[in-house]
């Protein structure tokens, strides 16, 4: 049955995800901050927004008719800055639960919101799965697992609420393997003994789709099968091609944001969710 639901953030992930939810039939709401990308929205969603969560004037009545919202809201750059992280997390994910909370009507609503393991931090390389506590030792970290509280605290009669916690994301426009081979014989001052989560955005959307469909509730790991170091990745990765592996610090720079943790995706899968793509290892169809 189609439904009506808001993609708060359309960005690489959000936009992907009204596009399916369009081809499904599904009426689609899509926001952006930025004035420049509303005639881009306009072939993407069904009724482009400006909406800015975190200005107290910023109109959300938009969100009184929705089935289902999707919160894809990220900093606009990919390295910690803690006055970007502070605005998206410590405020505007907070101000847009409020706003959800204030709807007008009680209409039943799914609500997903996408997080990132990258928040389970430094686990020593330990198996974490979503009862292990977050590392809130890095305050990027703290940020994000205080948006992710927020969000829970929505769950009532009427609200639905999860959070899928995704790994670093692959897929088309975002060639993690290329990228990794480019340094194939450089060095690179990141620690190449730590493991990191990865996710294909085509299995995203299908973990959307699934969480709407279930109306999950409470948090998922949203990650593939690779439980790989940086060196034992790019080493797998330069090999195929005949290349000289990628040279990585044995150590940590000081301060750098660690996150080096074995996530499972195994509560998912319990519930019938598997990836499509188990890993950047395997070939994808284009």
């Amino acid at each position: 049955m189609a439904g009506s639901f808001g993609i708060v953030g359309c960005g690489y992930v959000g936009s992907a995800v009204a596009t399916h939810l369009r081809r499904q039939g599904h009426e689609v709401v899509g926001t952006t901050t930025s004035p420049g990308r509303l005639a881009e929205l306009c072939d993407l969603v069904d009724h482009p927004r400006l909406y800015n969560a975190g200005d107290p004037m910023a109109d959300a009545s938009f969100l009184d008719r929705l089935d289902g919202v999707l919160i894809a809201m990220a900093p606009t750059t990919a390295t910690f800055e803690e006055d970007q992280y502070e605005k998206v997390y410590g405020q505007a994910v907070p101000a847009l639960v409020e706003a959800l909370r204030q709807r007008q009507g009680r209409r039943p609503l799914h609500v997903a919101y996408l997080s990132s393991a990258g928040v389970y931090g430094d686990q020593a390389g330990a198996i974490c799965n979503e009862l292990t506590p977050p590392d809130c030792s890095n305050n990027a970290n703290a940020l994000l697992a205080s948006a992710e509280a927020s969000v829970l605290s929505l769950n009532d009669a009427s609200t639905q609420a999860c959070v899928l916690r995704l790994g670093g994301i692959y897929g088309p426009g975002k060639d993690i393997p290329s990228y990794i081979r480019s340094a194939a014989g450089q060095p690179v001052r990141k620690n190449g003994n730590h493991i990191n989560a990865w996710v294909h955005l085509h299995d995203i959307i299908r973990g959307v789709d699934f969480a709407f469909g279930r109306r999950l509730q409470g948090i998922y790991n949203l990650v593939d099968d690779l439980q790989f170091t940086r060196r034992q990745l790019s080493n797998a990765l330069c090999d195929d091609f005949g290349l000289p592996p990628v040279i990585w610090d044995n150590h940590d720079r000081p301060g750098a944001r660690i996150f080096n943790a074995r996530v499972s995706n195994a509560r998912l899968r319990e519930i019938g969710f598997q990836p499509s793509v188990s890993s950047m290892l395997e070939p994808v169809a284009a």
